[in-house]
């Protein structure tokens, strides 16, 4: 399988370096860089490099390049859209301060992928047996897979409060090699991540940075949608490998300024997006009809609303998905 690379970038000798540490790696996979600054600041020479900023975000989108985030991780939905254009059968998207562990992590996503995923189907009664009625053998649903979370090794993924505590009360990191159960939700990051074609059209990191309220959430709340709308479709989501090393800590001061204003939603929106009513079988569709339903009050959230309907209208002339799939049981 192909895949296209994303990577959001503002600092040149950190893309220089990633580039060219994972170079071996990427060969044969188009490489989409997203530089957040107004035009393109330096020169990135590869042959299977595409480098775009806010001036090609402009003129592509037009009136609508407001739905695409300045001075935030989240400019790389841009290179989502371009990987759409590009016809890439997967996307994986890193941050520019992930190192490999390996030499085999496109591979390992693509198998991870491509791996039919088990979810459970039925739930003993008891304790320590099975009463009567419980299938010996067609326990669980076989699902497609069109999203792997990868997780990572060195500087662990935490929101700033959870930084400070750590600081005092260190703990281990152990990663998990995980289907996630259909109702559940996840912490999804987009430091290490890859998902199928047909799944772009929900794969939108949010209005964040300096121009909204809320910052650091749009990945969070990107994967709450994605994975609600992945259980109505009848699609899996995996995580745990491949790992990178992430090898750079932000300011957790910093962090802790960016953070505040969302605690508070982020510890009520899933449970809006769990209310959803779906009908569509298609991502796209899915994706308006949550827009839709987003009934939080605010000019952020009826302007998020828009910016929703503008993205999944960005796919709406190709049928991205076949609708919802029949699960097959198995042991």
């Amino acid at each position: 399988m192909t895949a296209a690379i994303v990577i959001p970038t503002v600092r040149e000798p950190q893309i220089s370096n990633f580039l060219k540490v994972w170079k071996d790696q990427f060969r044969g996979h188009h490489v989409i860089v997203v530089e957040d600054n107004p035009e393109q600041s330096f020169d990135l020479k590869a042959a299977n490099v595409e480098h775009y900023s806010w001036r090609e975000i402009d003129i592509e989108l037009g009136k609508d390049s407001w739905i695409i985030p300045r001075r935030s991780d989240c400019i790389r939905s841009f290179g989502f859209l371009k990987a759409w254009q590009s016809n890439a059968e997967f996307v994986i998207t890193l941050d520019d301060d992930c190192l490999p562990i390996g030499d085999a992590f496109v591979s390992n996503h693509s198998e991870m992928l491509n791996t039919t995923s088990p979810s459970p189907a039925w739930t003993s009664t008891v304790e320590g047996t099975t009463p009567r009625g419980f299938p010996y053998l067609s326990t669980t649903r076989k699902l497609e897979c069109v999203m792997n979370h990868g997780l990572w090794e060195g500087v662990p993924d935490y929101d700033a409060i959870t930084s400070l505590f750590i600081t005092r009360q260190p703990s281990e990191i152990k990663p998990i090699n995980q289907v996630i159960p259909r109702g559940n939700y996840f912490p999804m990051c987009g430091m290490n991540l890859s998902f199928k074609r047909n799944l772009i059209p929900v794969m939108y990191f949010l209005l964040m940075g300096e121009d909204w309220p809320y910052d650091r959430f749009g990945d969070i709340w990107c994967g709450v949608f994605a994975k609600r709308i992945c259980d109505h479709l009848g699609y899996a989501v995996r995580s745990g490998g491949p790992l990178i090393r992430h090898q750079r800590a932000s300011n957790v001061w910093s962090n802790l300024r960016k953070e505040v204003p969302g605690y508070e939603v982020n510890e009520m929106l899933w449970e809006f997006v769990d209310s959803v009513v779906f009908s569509g079988k298609s991502f796209p569709d899915c994706y308006r009809e949550l827009a839709g339903q987003l009934v939080l009050s605010g000019e952020y959230w009826h302007r998020l609303r828009n910016a929703m309907c503008v993205w999944a209208d960005l796919f709406a002339s190709t049928d991205t998905a076949s609708g919802a799939h029949v699960a097959t049981a198995t042991a």
